[in-house]
């Protein structure tokens, strides 16, 4: 791709834009026609005149203003690469150029659906390293396969030039500083050395890290949302009781068709709880991740391919995750908080490495990213007791909440005095429960380079963060904590919103004196 030459996004992008709003009119049209199938079997559809003529051609006007606009604003919008920046360019009375400096640029990642293995297209996802635009994609170009691989390329050779250049000039900048003191004598041997050739990844297809059929079965099994299966598997019993009870109505296909709504409702409930069931099962088939000097590479995907090239150095933390059945059974994943990622959907969970034992998650950070795989073994230390006394205050507050609810609703509903009662005692019970789990899952942990903290209920989740990638902290005590000198706290990350904050649970001393040193440690 030949540098400022101008290219437009692949056409594809347009039915990409407007396919979802026009499959949910037709769906909703679907749906009032099966409501309305009797009505509609003895007419004539002399219906469709007069007014109702006229709405469906304003219908059809909106729809194709809508496309036309789409089409206009495509045909408008150009990108080209200069210099240092990538350069998008809309419109054509009122023009609007977008600039993105090379060096900014943290992430460059392929995303490819169902549609686009189709055709043969694929996205182009440009993400900052800007806090102000951590919560969106800040680029997105649809491309064709080779063409979208060749501007990835190009994109990334510009990163490393840019980066080799501006370390030789503080290499130089340190060394002339230096013989200026006087406390340096000046070396011809004292350069910058470059690091490997840009990897390509047509060319070179090795991969530390490749996951098997029964890998990825096994981090869907472990990664299984228990509430999830449980709303399943209560959808369900719910939807064959409904459908065996139109089944013994004198006139099915008039039941069937009058609740041709809540079926599919109901249906999307259980697809939805279904798929959040089964999708990592789906999401990581063919799994694969490699270092190569200072990036890090992953694939997987197989209704939607997914590709990242993540720099190491954009990285902010580390997490190692359990889900409640993980937990059970001593297995561990990680994951990765990288700037300018988790700012979708998709990429909320940056995955690392999959579920596996505790002895291969070590072995695959150190072959990934060594720069944390110490973090695997630090220890984190438990809540103290005495956060019993400052959790009493709030857990009294809530308590008296639910006891004062259920004496109002038992004052208007007599006759389930008893039921009422049996709740308030199960929400109370159920805060006594969360906090015992808490109390044995929650810990901080401190040593000289990183700040670890676990959380957790059912499930443990830990975060390890370099203290120098925390941007501010506060520290928090109420009138029981400053008495038995305990305290918390919150630091934030720069981070997509939700990987930004994350809370310091209860610890006693002054370790956060030492999380302060090494914030001012550069």
């Amino acid at each position: 791709m030949e540098e400022n030459k101008k290219f437009r996004n692949h056409i594809s992008i347009i039915i990409e834009q407007i396919g979802g709003g026009i499959v949910a009119l037709a769906v909703v049209a679907f749906s009032i026609l099966v409501q309305n199938a009797e009505e509609l079997a003895g007419t004539d559809f002399s219906f469709l005149q007069g007014r109702a003529l006229f709405v469906l051609l304003i219908v059809a006007a909106l729809l194709a203003v809508s496309v036309g606009n789409r089409i206009f604003a495509w045909a408008n919008t150009y990108i080209y690469i200069e210099e240092n920046a990538v350069v998008i360019e809309r419109g054509r009375v009122n023009k609007k150029k977008n600039t993105i400096g090379i060096r900014n640029i943290s992430n460059i990642n392929i995303e490819q659906n169902l549609f686009e293995m189709i055709l043969g297209t694929c996205k182009v996802k440009l993400d900052t390293n800007s806090r102000t635009t951590a919560d969106s994609t800040d680029v997105k170009i649809v491309l064709k396969k080779a063409d979208a691989a060749a501007f990835k390329r190009q994109i990334t050779r510009k990163m490393q030039a840019q980066m080799q250049a501006e370390k030789t000039a503080e290499i130089e900048d340190t060394g002339l500083r230096a013989e200026t003191s006087g406390t340096f004598e000046r070396r011809e041997d004292f350069a910058y050395c470059p690091g490997p050739a840009v990897w390509d990844e047509e060319d070179n297809e090795e991969f530390d890290i490749r996951a098997e059929i029964g890998d990825v079965f096994r981090h869907g099994l472990f990664s299984v949302n228990i509430f999830s299966l449980l709303i399943l598997v209560g959808a369900a019993v719910g939807t064959v009781t409904t459908v065996l009870r139109m089944l013994e109505q004198p006139e099915l296909m008039s039941s069937l068709l009058g609740a041709a709504a809540g079926i599919i409702v109901a249906a999307g409930i259980v697809l939805s709880a279904l798929w959040d069931t089964v999708k990592d099962f789906i999401r990581y088939y063919d799994f694969r991740a490699k270092r190569r000097g200072d990036k890090i590479y992953i694939k997987y995907g197989f209704l939607k391919k997914m590709e990242y090239t993540i720099p190491v150095d954009k990285i902010q933390a580390l997490k190692i995750r359990q889900s409640f059945v993980a937990r059970i059974f001593r297995k561990y994943m990680a994951e990765i908080v990288n700037v300018g990622m988790g700012d979708e959907k998709e990429e909320q969970n940056s995955f690392l490495i999959l579920y596996t034992t505790e002895k291969k998650l070590k072995e695959q950070l150190e072959l990934l990213l060594p720069e944390f795989a110490g973090t695997a073994e630090q220890k984190v230390a438990r809540l103290p007791a005495s956060v019993w006394a400052a959790w009493a205050v709030p857990g009294v507050i809530y308590s008296a909440l639910v006891c004062a609810s259920a004496a109002v609703c038992t004052a208007v509903m007599g006759e389930h005095e008893l039921l009422i009662w049996l709740s308030a005692a199960g929400l109370i019970l159920l805060l006594l429960i969360c906090m015992a789990l808490k109390y044995v899952t929650d810990g901080t942990g401190t040593d000289g380079t990183f700040l670890k903290l676990c959380h957790g209920y059912f499930g443990k989740n830990y975060i390890s963060i370099r203290y120098q990638n925390i941007q501010y902290m506060e520290i928090k005590q109420n009138f029981i904590a400053r008495a038995f000198d305990i305290r918390k706290g919150e630091i934030h990350l720069l981070a997509s919103s939700a990987n930004s904050a994350h809370d310091i649970p209860y610890f006693k001393g002054r370790a956060d004196q030492q999380i302060r040193r090494g914030m001012l440690k550069r």
